[in-house]
């Protein structure tokens, strides 16, 4: 039995954000969604071929919460979707990310002409995927084909866009007039261009003809929240779907936020029979799904609506929610079913297609790291104190050999020119693991300044400049062994447990050791000898990395670092300033 007594809004909240109001919040902003919105769409465009046509428009989920109000069982796509909402928060100026173009959307609307979209917010009527990004990602995609097709149009080749008319193609920004204001529109259309050129120049759209000849309509979004459809900022442009003119995304929030008791506090109490008296209720609240890493004790959208009906039983309490959502956990887990999302490297992120992570001081602490790495770069000034007996370990218990090297670099402004002498050392190790196709995990404090350093030299060095990151084709005929010969009584020792011969080490940390390494680089991929990289390149492959790593964050002092390293060397002779 659940007693109604009278709670403040701090109090309601704090029950709210139980496990058992969550879900049956979602329960209830699940049920009947699509035909809500169909009658929506309806009262726009009452032609009733046009309301059957836009009932068979696929729905998808964007990835995370937009999961949880759709069951499985009612998708009929397999298309994955998955627009950030950090992208477009107003801290992030709006960006456009080379790591989820969505793609198989684009593939997908060429298929049907236009889809629904589902995602929610607890905090907001519309997320800011929906009224930023998403606006954003269309604008974008729908200028770099207008400038993919002027290109082919000069080239004329193969007269692939013939057929192309500059002056109906869309290109205006869209956006939500509820949300996004005049001002905040105009700050973002000026953004536009530069995140095209950032498309543009990263060569992230692999095949330009492939997107070109299935972006043959230009994308739209709209949006419908609370049994209404959204306005466009600075446009007249109707509410209606018009999927002969475009491929048109219906982005749709399925909460309802104005029957709380303030515009602050959209929590209120529902209850089960119809009967306000009703002892079995729970506390609503929109957006329900947002933050479930928080509340939803590893249950996954899919375990929850093959569940659900043992889950929103009315009789239960809180706590017997938990305790049932546990057992479920555990039982799937037992079967090797699990559907939990696995957080082993929770603190690392993969980059690109290279067998390289950048990770937090947490991602390399032994002997759980080995469970993921063969190698670890620490580059920091704290070490781990079982570190190496771990290393002793793997190889006596497991027949493993696992590989470690420390960069004693200190943080932040307590470093003065440790990190520019140790970067040869530190990049000759990740070169030799990663050739030997090992997984190395380099690390900081946060895995958002040094770390990050040396990984951007890596990539300035041995990475094409483009989206998605990979090795250039030359990377394994490197030899590190030809920057110091191996002199004549000279032990196979190993400089600790880095696998990196003593001498090599001792060469790279002398005065030039700087200048050995640079020039056997330009030996080793015979290119000229000219700086590798300046300012303006090393902000493009920063760029590249946080697609991968998105709190890469290195400081200004560590790029003027990474600048000198790259750029003061006499052996270039007088370069521009620093």
């Amino acid at each position: 039995m659940h007693d109604l007594q009278p709670l403040n809004s701090r109090q309601q909240r704090k029950l709210a954000y139980r496990a058992r109001n969550r879900l049956l919040s979602i329960h209830r902003d699940a049920q009947d969604l699509k035909q809500r919105v169909y009658d929506v769409l309806a009262r726009e465009s009452p032609h009733e071929a046009t309301t059957q046509r836009i009932k068979s428009f696929p729905w998808l989920p964007n990835k995370n919460c937009g999961s949880w109000y759709l069951p499985p069982n009612e998708l009929t796509t397999s298309t994955e979707v998955y627009f950030k909402s950090s992208d477009g928060h107003i801290t992030s100026r709006y960006a456009f990310s080379l790591k989820r173009l969505n793609l198989p959307l684009i593939e997908l609307l060429h298929q049907v002409s236009s889809c629904f979209l589902v995602d929610s917010s607890v905090r907001k009527i519309l997320p800011d995927s929906f009224s930023r990004t998403i606006p954003v990602w269309c604008c974008v995609m729908n200028r770099i084909v207008q400038k993919y097709r002027q290109e082919f149009l000069q080239l004329d080749k193969n007269n692939q866009c013939d057929h192309f008319n500059e002056s109906e193609w869309d290109t205006v920004l869209y956006a939500p007039a509820s949300i996004v204001s005049p001002e905040e529109y105009a700050e973002i259309s000026s953004l536009i261009d530069s995140r095209v050129e950032l498309l543009y120049s990263s060569k992230a759209i692999v095949n330009p003809y492939w997107l070109v000849n299935k972006l043959n309509k230009p994308l739209r979004p709209m949006w419908i929240v609370e049994g209404e459809v959204q306005s466009y900022t600075n446009s007249l442009q109707s509410r209606s779907v018009d999927d002969d003119k475009y491929y048109t995304i219906i982005c749709c929030n399925p909460s309802n936020y104005h029957e709380g008791s303030s515009s602050k506090n959209h929590i209120h109490w529902k209850n089960h029979s119809g009967s306000d008296e009703s002892s079995f209720g729970y506390y609503y609240t929109p957006g329900a799904a947002d933050d479930d890493s928080e509340w939803g004790r590893n249950l996954s959208p899919e375990l929850f609506w093959s569940n659900y009906e043992q889950l929103l039983e009315p009789t239960l309490t809180d706590d017997d929610t938990d305790a049932l959502i546990d057992t479920i956990i555990q039982r799937e887990s037992d079967n090797h079913l699990s559907c939990v999302r696995s957080n082993s490297m929770e603190n690392a992120d993969k980059i690109g297609s290279i067998d390289l992570w950048i990770g937090s001081f947490d991602a390399g602490k032994p002997p759980i790291c080995w469970d993921n790495f063969d190698g670890v770069l620490n580059i920091t000034d704290t070490e781990y104190p079982d570190m190496h007996e771990s290393i002793k370990e793997q190889q006596e218990r497991f027949k493993r050999k696992c590989f470690y090297m420390q960069l004693p670099v200190a943080q932040g402004k307590k470093d003065k020119a440790e990190l520019e002498r140790w970067i040869p050392v530190g990049l000759v190790f990740l070169i030799h693991h990663l050739q030997q196709k090992r997984r190395v995990l380099v690390y900081c404090t946060k895995g958002r300044d040094r770390a990050v350093a040396v990984a951007l030299a890596l990539v300035v060095l041995v990475c094409p400049p483009t989206y998605p990151l990979t090795l250039k084709n030359d990377f394994f005929g490197f030899n590190i062994d030809e920057m110091t010969q191996q002199q004549q009584g000279e032990t196979e020792s190993t400089y600790f447990n880095s696998d990196l011969r003593p001498a090599l080490v001792d060469v790279l940390l002398k005065e030039n050791g700087r200048e050995t390494f640079l020039n056997w680089m330009h030996k080793s991929t015979s290119s000229p000898q000219e700086p590798f990289a300046d300012k303006e390149s090393l902000r493009v492959v920063l760029q590249l990395v946080t697609q991968y790593r998105e709190n890469a964050e290195p400081t200004r002092s560590t790029m003027q670092k990474l600048n000198r390293f790259f750029m003061s060397s006499n052996m270039y002779g007088h370069n521009k300033s620093l």
